[in-house]
């Protein structure tokens, strides 16, 4: 028994590192996110200044599935899915020295149903002139449009940012070092990010069928280190915003847990077999790496292209490097918003889809089976079905038509429906025993109230 647990904890281990990729963050400017003031006080010998402000997300979503969708929601109804709230303070120690403290609470990204508390943001600036800000600490990097208020809803309309760009790599924190570099172009500004860091995060993978002790049924939460280093540029001009941004990313995982370059096929008779995913289990061997490393380019525009119109475009591409088995996806949205008086009503599609052999090798693993005649089948069969759970992979598609009411310019009422099809998608807690590849449809309503103050 004692030798049986150590190859299935390999298996386990194996089969959760197989699909990790790292959150990316993004990061916060130099002024703060909420820019609503209750609290300003200055000290005239020194130059101090300091700025207090909050931010919040009141709300509540519901599904027509009994599964859920994006951790939370489902026809029991959630008010974890977009929640949270924040408080932060600026503190100007005189014209080139600044810092930043931002706490923020929201559902644990470690635990299903607890709540967290936690810096997002606690980092030094220095501008040692207007062109040019070094910010080392806490940070979340630009790599979307909506980076620098993510988490204040009040400052955009959406009643959720688009899963299929927003939930690929959910945004993070880096302990980094961040340069920026500015030019004013006409009457606008071109900014230049350069950065680099690392931090500790956290991994969430459902598992349909899980492997006793080892790997659990449902949620499970694994620890792990992120290096991200990448270059972005940010056009800011009225009425329009541009963002590019490429980013190298590195994941290591923790001790005893191996990352397959691919698994490998373990032949028993004609048209039976099985696939190693773990250098524990029976077969051949599969090479391993110690890292993950992946490339992830990023792009958006937002443009008025008329008095009261509004079009917002997003695209992303994560890309591995050094194996098969990690996140590898293509994905983007468009959203047309209209505003009428207080009124933004908006229609977005969205579209995830990932590589074919990504789709394919999630595809082979959970479709093959061994007969329960052979010795450990129950356990082969549930490693290969883990596996293909622990790659996210997609081919969805997702319409979702909503509004926002402005009761002043920092308290806003949204509503949206929101309807995904999809052939896979790894956003689906789907039940034990279910298919991962079978077409399926979900609605979504929320409702929200966001502030700051």
């Amino acid at each position: 028994m004692k030798a049986r647990s150590s190859v299935t904890r390999r298996i386990a281990a194996s089969a959760l590192w197989l699909g990790l990729t790292p959150a990316l963050a993004q990061s916060p400017p130099d002024a703060p996110a909420a820019t609503a003031t209750t609290a300003d006080a200055t000290d005239p010998a020194q130059g101090l200044r300091l700025n207090l402000s909050g931010f919040g997300t009141l709300g509540w979503a519901r599904s027509n599935r009994t599964w859920a969708y994006q951790r939370s929601i489902d026809d029991g109804g959630s008010a974890r899915a977009d929640s949270v709230l924040g408080a932060q303070a600026d503190l100007q120690f005189d014209s080139r020295w600044s810092a930043a403290l931002q706490l923020r609470l929201a559902p644990s990204n470690r635990d299903e149903t607890a709540w967290r508390l936690r810096p997002s943001w606690a980092f030094v600036a220095w501008r040692p002139d207007n062109d040019w800000l070094l910010r080392a600490g806490r940070l979340r990097l630009p790599a979307y449009l909506n980076s620098e208020q993510l988490d204040v809803a009040a400052t955009y309309n959406a009643a959720r940012l688009p899963a299929e760009v927003y939930a690929v790599l959910p945004p993070d924190n880096l302990d980094s070092l961040d340069i920026t570099r500015s030019w004013s172009i006409g009457d606008g500004e071109l900014s230049l990010d350069v950065y680099g860091g690392r931090s500790k995060q956290t991994l969430r993978a459902w598992v349909r069928d899980g492997i006793g002790e080892e790997l659990s049924t449902g949620a499970n939460f694994i620890r792990m280190t992120t290096e991200a280093q990448g270059v972005v540029a940010t056009w800011l001009a009225p009425d329009t915003k541009a963002r590019l941004g490429l980013h190298r990313v590195v994941v290591t995982p923790p001790a005893g847990m191996a990352v397959v370059e691919e698994p490998s096929g373990v032949p028993l008779g004609p048209g039976v077999g099985f696939w190693q995913t773990a250098p524990g289990m029976p077969g051949p061997g599969v090479e391993t790496v110690a890292h993950l490393k992946s490339w992830y380019l990023a792009g958006g525009v937002e443009f008025s292209p008329a008095p009261g119109w509004r079009v917002t475009m997003e695209l992303n591409r994560v890309r591995p490097v050094n194996t098969q088995r990690s996140i590898d996806t293509r994905g983007g949205y468009l959203s047309l918003t209209r505003q009428i008086g207080r009124w933004s009503p908006y229609l977005t599609f969205g579209r995830l889809k990932s590589s074919g052999s990504s789709l394919a090798w999630a595809r082979t693993l959970d479709e093959t089976t061994v007969p329960s005649a052979v010795p450990g089948s129950t356990l082969l069969n549930a490693s290969m079905r883990a596996s293909a759970d622990a790659v996210p992979v997609y081919d969805q598609r997702a319409w979702s038509f909503g509004g926002a009411y402005a009761l002043s310019p920092t308290h806003r009422l949204k509503a949206e429906w929101l309807h995904t099809r999809a052939e896979v998608s790894s956003m689906f807690d789907l039940a034990p025993g279910e298919k991962l590849f079978r077409p399926r449809s979900i609605d979504v309503l929320s409702v929200n109230y966001s502030f700051t103050f």
